[in-house]
This record gives structure tokens, C-alpha cells and sequence, in this order.
């Protein structure tokens, strides 16, 4: 499975972002930048997917939080996360909120 992230169609500038996080490697750790600049965040465990029992899955749902700035509007927000030996990267627009 590897590591994933669920974007929403719109990343929206001068708010708090929220997106959830599968892997199947372990909990997720990383960076999320705006230009080079890295944002705080937070990751938190969620659990199992819904779909599996926990006991019997090494698929686990986290959820990663952040505040995008106002100013980042018209730039690209990447985030890089690593799980165990699976990696994921990932550059997104931020649109005006």
C-alpha cells in the first residue's frame, strides 16, 4: 500500500489545514513547507480504517493538521512524509481563502 495522503480539491490560504494519512509502514513523520519555509504540524493517530479490524491491519489512518499563512496564496504547499521505508512527496497550489 505505502504511504498516502487525502488532499481536498482546494487548498485554501489563512486557514488550518486537515488531511488524513494511510500507511501501512508505521506512524508518518515529515515536513510541510511553503517556499522552502516549514510550517508547524501536528500528526495524530486515528486508528484502523473502518473497513478493517485493528488487531489484524498494519493500515492505520493519522490525521496531519496545519495553518497554511494568508500570504501563501499563488505559491505551492509541499508536503514530505516518510513512513518505515516508504516515502511519499507531494506539491500542492494554495488558492486565495
Amino acid at each position: 500500500m505505502a504511504i498516502e495522503i487525502n488532499f481536498p480539491d482546494k487548498i485554501l490560504a489563512g486557514v488550518n489545514q486537515s488531511y488524513t494519512i494511510t500507511s501501512d509502514a508505521g506512524e508518518p513523520a515529515g515536513t510541510i513547507a511553503i517556499d522552502g519555509v516549514e510550517l508547524g504540524h501536528r500528526v495524530i493517530r486515528l486508528g484502523a480504517p473502518k473497513d478493517s479490524l485493528e488487531s489484524t491491519t498494519p493500515v492505520m489512518k493519522y490525521k496531519v493538521t496545519f495553518f497554511l499563512p494568508t500570504d501563501s496564496s499563488g505559491k505551492q504547499v509541499k508536503l514530505a512524509f516518510r513512513a518505515g521505508s516508504d516515502a511519499t512527496e507531494e506539491l500542492r497550489d494554495v488558492i486565495e481563502g
